[in-house]
């Protein structure tokens, strides 16, 4: 039953994250939508972390602005016993501009989940990573720095993304 209802949660998450990719390129949203507001920070049983940075993305030449607003909460399980270590909740927004003003938006968003097996810190990242380039699910073994699972559809790097829109 557990097993079933793990698929089921994982391929609503997947249909739902792969459902947002759109290559075109989109005009920011003058208003953040409610969803998109830095989450509270749970009675103290987690922290909050809102971010914002400017950075730049060189297309052959042409430079793209590049600014990044968004959020990570992070909830610790320090229970004696657990193998659950921490889960970060992702929430970032990148806007990427060329120089006629045209836009590209990309929404990271997901969980990232350490947990401890055989002694080994492993990492789960599920939904849209622009770290592994996946949307989907990835598995980590931190200790050995090997990938143990990739299940999904891999976009390759952002910045990429945003110079085949835009230029």
């Amino acid at each position: 039953m557990y097993r079933r209802t793990l698929v089921t949660a994982l391929a609503g998450t997947l249909w739902l994250v792969t459902g947002c990719h759109t290559p075109e390129p989109v005009s920011p949203l003058q208003d953040r939508p409610v969803f998109a507001q830095v989450p509270a920070a749970g009675n103290g049983n987690k922290l909050v972390f809102p971010f914002a940075f400017d950075l730049q993305a060189d297309c052959n030449g042409e430079i793209l602005a590049n600014k990044v607003v968004g959020w990570v909460q992070v909830r610790v399980f320090d229970q004696p016993k657990n193998r659950n270590i921490e889960l970060d909740v992702f929430h970032s927004v990148a806007t990427y501009t060329n120089s006629a003003g045209e836009t590209f938006v990309f929404h990271d968003v997901g969980p990232d989940h350490y947990y401890l097996e055989d002694g080994n810190l492993i990492v789960a990242i599920t939904g849209r990573s622009t770290g592994s380039g996946v949307i989907g699910h990835v598995v980590v073994n931190l200790s050995t720095g090997e990938v143990e699972l990739i299940a999904g559809s891999a976009f390759g790097t952002v910045d990429a993304i945003a110079c085949a829109a835009l230029t």
